[in-house]
């Protein structure tokens, strides 16, 4: 049997941001485990043009995944086109090739890529989430006792994420400036409080959630929301620029919320169809409420991410916690002992 592994990965332009070059730690990373757990790994670009060169581009990955003849394909592909809403793509071709892959599916992606789609999933399942607003039903409601954060509908890893809070009166005029043709920002009510980034891995055809951090704000200015932006998280010149820091330490008081944020993971678990590797991010209420912010398949994997912190907080090594997200992925090969 081919011990060969495809590693897919964002192919990157020539004006890659910090975060978008970020993607080549995580090829690094996730090639020096499949090494060392006995895989030869080939790594590649995946390019896709789904509105110029959809047929061509499609044939050439085609063609690719012959030639290269993996046993699976280790999918790292977050944005396609420079789009982080087009990344369902690299699940659903591979999905449609019967080439068994790691993570999520397109069926995944396609709930939790949109942040107002995923609330709509949650709110149906009675999961809490913030309260949102965007230029479909801003003018039926008014919240002028509450303040608000625009975010993009589709864009992560904290891009376009201002930390300036807008009152309930403007965000209509904050939505207005800020979008485009698409429309692609809403208004997320403001959860003052806690933060929790809670990492699942893929275990037994369930997600086990992994130990559980609270993100904790050092020397933050007293005037600013506690909210990490895209210059605090990826510019390294910004003056609140690496303040996070993660706990796993808890007191015996708060037990009971860890039961219940875990709760709340296995549920959206399910409730997204996941598998391999997710992170669900929170805010926790000064009322001690839980809020899903966001859902994120497939989520960051390098050396230094929370994903892996909170894997060797569980006592896992690299290689394990690759051979869980293998495992769940591919179930049709995880019996097979020539596998690892």
């Amino acid at each position: 049997m081919s011990k060969k592994v495809l590693v897919y990965h964002t192919a990157l332009s020539s004006d890659a941001t910090p975060d978008d070059l970020d993607v080549l730690v995580e090829v690094k990373f996730v090639s020096d485990v499949l090494k060392k757990i006995g895989y030869e790994v080939e790594q590649r670009p995946f390019e896709l043009d789904p509105l110029k060169k959809e047929f061509h581009s499609y044939n050439k990955i085609k063609k690719e995944i012959r030639e290269i003849n993996p046993l699976f394909i280790f999918n790292l592909v977050e944005a396609v086109e420079g789009k982080d809403s087009l990344a369902y793509l690299a699940p659903l071709l591979l999905g449609n090739l019967h080439i068994n892959y790691t993570g999520c599916t397109a069926k995944s992606f396609l709930r939790t890529e949109s942040k107002t789609i995923a609330k709509k999933f949650l709110n149906d399942n009675k999961i809490p989430t913030p309260y949102y607003l965007d230029l479909s039903n801003v003018e039926e409601n008014s919240f002028l006792d509450k303040k608000f954060l625009i975010k993009s509908k589709t864009d992560h890893a904290s891009k376009n994420l201002e930390s300036t809070l807008i009152a309930g009166r403007d965000v209509k005029d904050a939505l207005m400036n800020k979008n485009d043709e698409r429309e692609n920002f809403f208004a997320e009510e403001y959860i003052e409080g806690r933060e929790f980034n809670i990492s699942i891995v893929g275990s037994l055809k369930k997600g086990k959630v992994l130990p559980i951090p609270e993100m904790q704000f050092f020397d933050w200015p007293v005037d600013k929301p506690k909210i990490v932006g895209y210059s605090e998280k990826w510019d390294e010149n910004s003056k609140d620029y690496n303040k996070l820091e993660r706990t796993f330490e808890f007191s015996d008081s708060d037990k009971p919320l860890l039961e219940q944020l875990s709760k709340i993971c296995k549920k959206c678990w399910d409730v997204f169809d996941l598998r391999g590797y997710a992170r669900i991010d929170f805010r926790v209420s000064d009322e001690n409420k839980p809020y899903v912010l966001e859902i994120n398949a497939n989520p960051c994997i390098s050396p230094d991410a929370g994903f892996i912190a909170a894997a060797h907080q569980a006592g896992m090594t690299d290689e394990q916690v690759i051979k869980n997200i293998i495992k769940d992925s591919c179930k049709e090969l995880a019996n097979n002992k020539r596998m690892f």
